[in-house]
């Protein structure tokens, strides 16, 4: 066997040391997520500056006005993203520099860009459920804008329901100003929901830019629901799946049916004018022609249909259909039904030949099945 001499061990030793001082370390790099010299940026997003092969030893973001961005660093040094929106119409300058993993500094970042100008403000004009209520398991969420969006895709991808309960549910655009969430099936009772709408920055198309987020919340209430049965002449009510009352009632008459299918109830009023030149039906001097001021009235369509009282019909009420599409009770139970009823409890017409259809009602949502109404999201793709 040989043994090295001290000699070789000696000019081993150096030659190691020779190749390891020739493996270079990478030199470290900055680059910013905005590109230098870029216009037209749209604010809906951080800027984020990153060290590559190295990590970030300055970072310094200003407006044109010299004012600072506040941003914060990760933990590992290697990325710096700002911590408040991004203006519209601003210029701002970044610089920063990394080091590597020898302390060597790298090519200095200084770069500018600037944020469009909006020529039209979007932001949401109002949300149904209002933050704080207290809805039926049938309500809707709807998110109504100040403008038509025109890239509802856009718009849609910053929007979110988000139910403290797993719920399966999907937008469909109504108009170019509204859009509505509704689960598949009814919400179950006690869910909290917080809507989102994070519209800051967003291009929602032909230069109208979303300029302020919102949010808000609701809490679906107890389990409650009437079915009105046309041929029985009743209203029967349910309450957490118990039958609790059953209340006899008189519809629309054959050239006024009240409409089948699922009803939303979305507006109270303890006395409301109605006339029937309204909703298109007889006009002043025409026969069946009505302005009456009547009590206890639960708007369930925006065509004209009520759950009301109507004494005049008493005697109809539980054996015959008199009215104009209403649903007339008596005093003591449109009272007590009024009194009842939560705003989005869902009230299905049942044994009518003309249907609900999504023209006939404020809420309709109900009246879509629900393979059609997914497919109603701009963001809708095909299984």
């Amino acid at each position: 066997m040989r043994v090295a001499t001290t000699w070789q061990l000696i000019c081993a030793t150096a030659l190691s040391c020779v190749l390891a001082s020739c493996a270079e370390v990478p030199p470290a790099s900055v680059t910013a997520s905005i590109p230098h010299g870029a216009t037209q940026v749209a604010p809906s997003g951080p800027l984020v500056v990153t060290a590559h092969q190295g990590t970030l030893s300055s970072v310094t973001v200003t407006t044109h006005e010299n004012a600072p961005v506040p941003g914060a660093m990760d933990p590992d040094g290697r990325r710096w993203t700002t911590t408040a929106p991004l203006a519209f119409g601003t210029t701002y300058r970044v610089q920063a520099v990394a080091h590597n993993a020898e302390s060597v500094p790298s090519v200095p970042l200084n770069s500018t860009f600037s944020t469009v100008v909006p020529k039209e403000e979007l932001t949401v004009d109002r949300t149904r459920p209002s933050d704080g209520d207290t809805v039926g398991v049938a309500m809707p969420v709807s998110i109504y804008f100040s403008r038509p969006v025109a890239d509802r895709a856009a718009v849609e991808s910053r929007l979110s329901v988000e139910p403290s309960v797993p719920t399966e549910g999907s937008f469909h655009w109504m108009s170019d100003e509204q859009v509505n969430w509704r689960p598949r099936e009814f919400w179950k009772p006690g869910t909290s929901v917080r809507v989102r709408a994070r519209l800051y920055g967003v291009d929602a198309g032909g230069g109208v830019m979303g300029t302020a987020d919102h949010e808000s919340g609701f809490v679906v209430g107890r389990d409650q629901r009437a079915v009105g049965d046309v041929n029985r002449h009743v209203v029967t009510v349910f309450q957490d799946g118990q039958q609790i009352r059953e209340l006899p009632a008189s519809f629309g008459r054959k050239v006024y049916p009240t409409q089948s299918g699922i009803h939303v109830a979305f507006e109270k009023h303890t006395s409301t004018r109605m006339r029937s030149d309204t909703w298109g039906g007889p006009r002043k001097g025409e026969p069946g022609y009505y302005d009456e001021v009547l009590p206890h009235a639960v708007r369930i369509s925006n065509n004209g249909e009520f759950v009301h009282v109507n004494a005049a019909t008493v005697g109809q009420q539980g054996r015959a259909n008199v009215s104009h599409g209403c649903v007339n009770l008596s005093p003591a139970n449109g009272k007590w039904f009024f009194d009842f009823v939560q705003i989005g409890d869902p009230v299905e017409i049942v044994g009518s030949d003309r249907p609900l259809t999504p023209q006939d009602g404020d809420i309709p949502d109900w009246t879509i099945p629900y393979d059609d109404y997914v497919k109603g999201s701009a963001l809708y793709q095909p299984r």
